[in-house]
């Protein structure tokens, strides 16, 4: 097991410094990509549209934090947390209904821009032109003009989403025009600062969309755990409208909160108001009623028997009225709590609540307010949407069982005064008829007098909670002008882009070696096969069938190693040498190779033979500049002596070839014969070398069925040519044994890739080199280092 885990470990460290060396060979691709980086970081910061925020802080008076005797009763008492709830109010400030109203007042819905040709140029004080919006401003929406001044007329053009929604009209300054349902008036007032003579742009959105829409730009966050101070942000185009749109926001939210607190005692004040003005005409006709008595009787005053009969009604009426006022107080209880959708806090429009049914109901409306947040946001069928309920309806039959046990005692009271009030009746009939009379007039009279005047003071007192309501939010730092833009940042931009043009031009790196389907590198043959390779070839663009062994060329010095290597691997080998060239797919370069090995071992003074064995797609005798009628077949047919098939290689000493012939249709059967053996030994005898150009070994068996007449085999890979998974089947056949001596040949290798640059020598045999060094090559070179 350990076998195998060391070479892995090994490899890994391998390809990372690989890694790090292809990173330093591509330098130009990086150099590339960072100037494009910062480019395309200028570009995005000239182009992107900056966002400005401001901020401030209001404090909003949390009564939960009230200290005293009286804060800690109601809380014992509470079924719900007391006071303002910080986080709803945080909510509420985010609220498309809050923020309608400030965008509808404030017209923040409308905007002005200069038209500019790649952008518009969004303007915002010192304004040319107006536009005035002569229906309801909540309901317009979704408009666009392109206004020009033109002849002290206005260019009107409306910009639609289709060519039916585009209409052009003139207007003077201030004329009002239509557009579907709604009117519209333009001003011109250019100042003199601004000379702008091209066309401006109006945008009307829809106050409604705009407030959902603006709603993701405002932040809410409380300054610290202890303190009721809200931090309150918002982000906007323009510096000067996001200070003004905050301090907007922040006057309509305590407009809004000082409105809430003063909705229950308006309706009070209301109430009692009509009620009063009933009862001052009730009472006046009273009067009438009274002096219209006296005057047809002609009685001045009453014995003292009836005034005491009198005072004790009055009084037991007193006593009757406040039982029943009370019990009317808590039948308006029971109507509030049994209409949960009411819109107002509960205040009592007469009598008295008791200060423990008071904080009840104080519960009960945090509980039914903190339903409603939570409905916002949350599914109907959410458990804590249900908790929430289950909780208002717990303080519900609370306040209900409560004000049952009341209303017993209190009937018990009305009982009580009721009896006390018949028993003065039976007396006062005792009385003469018209003394009688009298003290139910004067009864009637007293008790509306004692109601009007008791409600009298109910009203100054509400009127006086109303007058003196106040706000209990401050802004204790207003919203101010930023100067810088929040986003976007330049040094996070430009950070951006140049880190995402590192990462790809890495991952197009990695991409390109370490996920490349084809071998790039003689490491990757030598991990497959498990055997050395013997020679590296550069890839040949000129004089590629030139067998001359004259020139210092590259071509040539690396073809003279690879004999000297192969003399290496058959120096166990007495006698004639018989070499195979294979491959695993055509077109690796295994006939090139061929003609170039057998010419360098005529150096010696040494006979060599090529055997074109090829008999699927012969190319060495084509390769030669030689034609290949007679050959092979002709000679395993019968058809050529062997004489007739050997022929010299023109332009060359000691070099022959023998030709394939004619195609057969059964090469296989062929090459097994005997004919092809007695072949073969006949030339091992006449030539020092037989060189045999054979099939791939990767798609046919023709080179396993001569390899046990073969001396040494060598095998071709093509550097970005072979694939990968090629090699694998070729392996195989190798570790089967077929094989005798065997070698690796990493042909084809480019010029000035990161291969030859990193693992081959530098220096080369080619004359003339220092003309290479001039522009094109070095765009050539760089060219490759980038792709």
């Amino acid at each position: 097991m350990s076998h195998h885990k060391a070479p892995n470990s090994r490899n890994t460290i391998i390809d990372l410094n690989d890694l790090i060396m292809k990173v330093f060979f591509h330098w130009p691709l990086y150099f590339m990509v960072l100037l494009i980086a910062v480019m395309g970081a200028l570009l995005y910061l000239k182009y992107k549209t900056p966002m400005y925020m401001s901020s401030a802080r209001l404090y909003l008076k949390d009564e939960k934090k009230t200290p005293g005797e009286e804060g800690d009763v109601l809380k014992s008492l509470s079924l719900f947390n007391s006071g303002k709830n910080i986080e709803n109010e945080m909510e509420v400030l985010k609220s498309p209904i809050l923020l309608e109203k400030t965008i509808g007042e404030n017209g923040f819905n409308i905007h002005y821009y200069e038209k500019g040709t790649l952008h518009n140029v969004e303007l915002y004080n010192d304004l040319p032109l107006s536009v005035s919006i002569l229906t309801d401003s909540a309901r317009v929406g979704n408009y666009k003009f392109d206004v020009m001044p033109e002849n002290g007329l206005l260019h009107v053009k409306r910009i639609g989403s289709d060519e039916d929604s585009t209409m052009q009209l003139d207007v003077k300054s201030g004329e009002p025009f239509t557009i579907d349902k709604d009117r519209f008036a333009i001003f011109w007032h250019p100042s003199g600062e601004r000379q702008f003579q091209g066309v401006y742009r109006i945008q009307v959105d829809s106050v409604l969309q705009m407030a959902y829409d603006i709603s993701k730009d405002i932040g809410t966050a409380l300054v610290n755990r202890d303190a009721t101070v809200v931090l309150v942000t918002y982000r906007d185009p323009v510096p000067e409208r996001t200070a003004g749109f905050l301090q907007a926001l922040l006057n309509t939210y305590n407009d809004y909160t000082l409105d809430d607190k003063n909705k229950g005692a308006l309706q009070t004040v209301r109430f009692l108001t009509i009620r009063i003005d009933s009862l001052r005409e009730e009472l006046g006709v009273l009067e009438k009623q009274e002096e219209s008595f006296k005057v047809q009787r002609g009685i001045t005053d009453i014995d003292a028997g009836s005034k005491l009969a009198l005072e004790q009604v009055k009084e037991a009426d007193v006593r009757l009225s406040e039982a029943n006022l009370q019990l009317s107080v808590f039948d308006q209880i029971e109507n509030y709590v049994s209409n949960p959708s009411s819109a107002y806090p509960f205040a009592p429009t007469s009598g008295t609540v008791d200060q423990t049914l008071t904080a009840m109901i104080n519960r009960y409306e945090e509980g039914l307010k903190e339903k409603r947040h939570l409905s916002l946001s949350l599914q109907p069928g959410s458990a804590i949407l249900q908790n929430a309920e289950d909780q208002v309806t717990e303080a519900r039959n609370t306040i209900r069982d409560y004000i049952a046990g009341y209303k017993r005692n209190a009937g018990i009271v009305q009982r009580k005064t009721q009896d006390k009030v018949n028993q003065i009746q039976s007396r006062i009939a005792n009385i003469p008829a018209y003394a009688r009379e009298y003290i139910n007039i004067k009864r009637q009279q007293s008790v509306k007098e004692n109601l009007y005047l008791y409600l009298l003071k109910k009203k100054e007192e509400a009127s006086v909670a109303y007058a003196s309501n106040v706000t209990d939010n401050k802004v204790i730092s207003p919203a101010f002008i930023p100067e810088k833009p929040e986003s976007p940042r330049k040094s996070l931009v430009f950070v951006g882009f140049i880190a995402a043009g590192l990462v790809l031009a890495s991952i197009y790196i990695y991409i390109k070696y370490f996920l490349n389907p084809r071998v790039l590198s003689r490491k990757e043959i030598e991990q497959v096969f498990g055997l050395p390779v013997i020679a590296e070839i550069y890839q040949q663009d000129e004089g590629e069938k030139s067998l001359a062994i004259s020139t210092r060329s590259m071509l040539s010095e690396q073809i003279f190693n690879l004999r000297t290597n192969l003399k290496f691997l058959l120096s166990e080998h007495k006698g004639h040498a018989t070499i195979m060239l294979t491959s695993s797919v055509s077109g690796e370069g295994k006939t090139f190779l061929s003609a170039h090995l057998a010419n360098s071992l005529t150096v010696s003074n040494k006979t060599v033979v090529l055997v074109e064995m090829d008999l699927r797609k012969p190319k060495l005798s084509h390769f030669l500049g030689m034609d290949q009628q007679a050959g092979i077949t002709n000679y395993i047919m019968g058809n050529k002596t062997i004489d007739e098939i050997i022929r010299p290689v023109p332009n060359t000493e000691r070099l022959y070839v023998v030709s394939c012939g004619p195609i057969p249709p059964n090469p296989i059967e062929l090459i097994e014969g005997q004919r092809m053996a007695a072949l073969l030994a006949v030339l091992k005898e006449r030539f020092d070398y037989i060189i045999i150009d054979i099939s791939p070994i990767g798609m046919v068996s023709d080179a396993k069925s001569l390899a046990s007449v073969v001396d040494c085999t060598l095998f071709v890979v093509r550097y970005n040519f072979t694939l990968k998974s090629k090699l694998m089947p070729v392996s195989e056949n190798i570790k089967e044994g077929y094989f005798k001596k065997m070698g690796l040949i990493f042909n084809g290798i480019e010029y000035d890739t990161f291969y030859p640059y990193y693992y081959y020598d530098q220096y080369s045999y080619k004359e003339n080199r220092d003309k290479k060094k001039n522009w094109v090559s070095f765009i050539r070179k760089t060219a490759k280092r980038i792709a």
